[in-house]
């Protein structure tokens, strides 16, 4: 069984065509969604249509905005403020997670990713873009390094690491000067996360690579070939989301386990709170789970 946002509906797992672009899909009450976050107790998920969605319990998500022809990749909390960001350079924030208000960003470059660390808001993006701000409010672009895509970003050990297209790995202690790092793979790179001491991230061929600061990466062993989209450590376990249903689980970060979804969708982003593990998805698949490794 997998939840959807609306009214207490339910949808049919159904598998779905791999995409590496966001594309238009025509269904206000089922868009795909892209990430999802939990802080100040609420989960807020964002996807296709500029949909934001939030949830008291991680099980029942209630559409708060929506638009046309557009799409949030991202979402984050820091410091009292959401972000969401996503396609033209555009981002909302909230104090609440129900109210939202638009931005434009000195970019039109899509937001993929987002982080609160070191106090500075940080967005990546398409052709290396990578933004900063104190306040949420005002934006300033930074020189990234690199042009790639750059898919996902998070904070950890005083670290700010971002993670993208080509094998491209990128450090800063601010957020403002950026440091390339070898990643030792050239396949795109999609989600990251931090916790236990180590930095995990995931990519296109089932790629797992790991790092305890950040900078010297290691290989490990995948028990699936599938594009792997999101990874994130909650409840001393790291949890790894990917396309067609694929979900893994790790203890220690180097050994993964593949676990039963219940759907064949793509998965794409995960979260934890209120002791349950969130997973989002094309056609509004949600995901949840008490432990990491039974789904419903």
């Amino acid at each position: 069984m997998c939840g959807l946002l609306g009214i207490a509906l339910s949808l049919l797992a159904i598998a779905c065509g791999d995409n590496d672009d966001f594309y238009y899909y025509d269904d206000v009450d089922n868009p795909d969604l892209f990430s999802v976050e939990y802080a100040a107790d609420a989960f807020v998920a964002v996807g296709d249509n500029f949909s934001i969605a939030n949830s008291a319990d991680g099980q029942s998500f209630y559409l708060q905005t929506d638009g046309c022809c557009g799409a949030l990749a991202t979402v984050t909390f820091g410091d009292g403020i959401w972000i969401a960001g996503g396609r033209y350079g555009l981002v909302f924030t909230s104090r609440d997670s129900a109210s939202w208000f638009l931005q434009y960003l000195p970019t039109e470059e899509t937001i993929q990713g987002a982080a609160y660390g070191a106090g500075r808001y940080v967005l990546v993006g398409n052709e290396g873009r990578t933004l900063s701000s104190v306040n949420a409010g005002a934006w300033f672009v930074n020189d990234s390094g690199t042009s790639e895509r750059l898919e996902d970003i998070v904070f950890g050990d005083d670290l700010f690491v971002a993670v993208g297209h080509g094998g491209v790995i990128l450090s800063s202690a601010d957020g403002e000067s950026w440091m390339l790092e070898d990643s030792g793979v050239d396949g795109n790179l999609r989600g990251v996360t931090w916790g236990n001491g180590l930095f995990v991230a995931v990519g296109d061929g089932g790629v797992i690579l790991t790092s305890p600061d950040g900078m010297t990466w290691t290989s490990e062993s995948s028990p699936s070939p599938r594009d792997l989209r999101d990874v994130f450590f909650a409840n001393q376990l790291y949890v790894v989301a990917g396309n067609k249903g694929v979900i893994l689980t790790s203890p220690d970060g180097i050994t993964y386990t593949a676990r039963d979804s219940g759907t064949g969708r793509d998965l794409q982003g995960i979260t934890f709170g209120e002791d349950l593990f969130v997973v989002v998805g094309r056609r509004a698949v949600i995901l949840n789970s008490f432990d990491g490794i039974d789904w419903f």
